[in-house]
């Protein structure tokens, strides 16, 4: 069995020791995306809270932007249909250029968010895969009613897991997984997987931050999708 997960959303958070936004070395990288003949993000603008790049999208809920924030940098993109790969590319190409202009010898620490949807294979509810295969909510022995209907008289709107795990490796980390139905798609389930890093160096640089994107995405495929998995059978 093999799942095909949609990426809706990937998030990094790269945080440096506090500075006054400067929207100079910003404008420099995107100059440079465009004369490289293929910019990563169109827009350049001067906000309140700091200079930030972006793609504009008119469809809602679309995010493509960096943000330069005083005191880390922030990268968002929400169903805007890119892949882990280009992502992770574009966090080690901007953050590092980003740090070299700022004089930033290390970011401080490092969060990267990726969300996905995973349709189970034999359930046409993900409510109904969580509540009765994966938690086995199930009423006494010979009942078929959900013991979650049977104490709070009526099914959940939300069922999920959350679970954290601690990472391996000489730099510090764990990573956060949370499973979920999800309102807007009754068939998927709503995957999250938040991983938190600390530098391993004081001068280790920015060189493995994009690195971190797949090892999150590789985390997804080796453990929570056999995870997943293992319950997804018929009843």
């Amino acid at each position: 069995m093999t799942y095909e997960p949609r990426t809706i959303a990937l998030h990094c958070d790269l945080h440096h020791h506090p500075m006054a936004p400067d929207p100079n070395p910003v404008q420099q990288l995107h100059n440079q995306m465009f004369q490289s003949g293929s910019p990563s993000y169109s827009s350049f603008a001067i906000t309140p809270m700091g200079p930030i790049l972006s793609n504009p999208a008119p469809v809602p809920n679309r995010i493509s932007q960096v943000l330069f924030l005083a005191d880390q940098v922030q990268f968002r993109d929400e169903f805007a249909g890119l892949g882990h790969e280009i992502f992770a590319e574009r966090i080690q190409n901007i953050a590092g250029n980003y740090a070299e202009a700022r004089g930033i010898s290390n970011y401080l620490g490092q969060k990267v968010t990726l969300r996905a949807l995973v349709t189970p294979q034999n359930f046409r509810d993900a409510k109904q895969y969580l509540d009765r295969s994966m938690f086995r909510f199930q009423g006494p022995f010979g009942q078929d009613t959900s013991a979650v209907v049977q104490h709070f008289d009526t099914p959940a709107d939300l069922y999920g897991v959350r679970l954290t795990f601690p990472g391996e490796g000489p730099t510090p980390f764990n990573i956060g997984l949370r499973i979920e139905s999800y309102s807007t798609d009754d068939r998927s389930l709503f995957v999250e997987l938040l991983g938190a890093y600390t530098p391993a160096a004081p001068n280790q640089g920015p060189a493995d931050i994009g690195s971190r994107v797949h090892e999150l995405y590789t985390f997804l495929e080796t453990h929570t999708l056999p995870f997943i998995q293992h319950f997804d059978k018929p009843l």
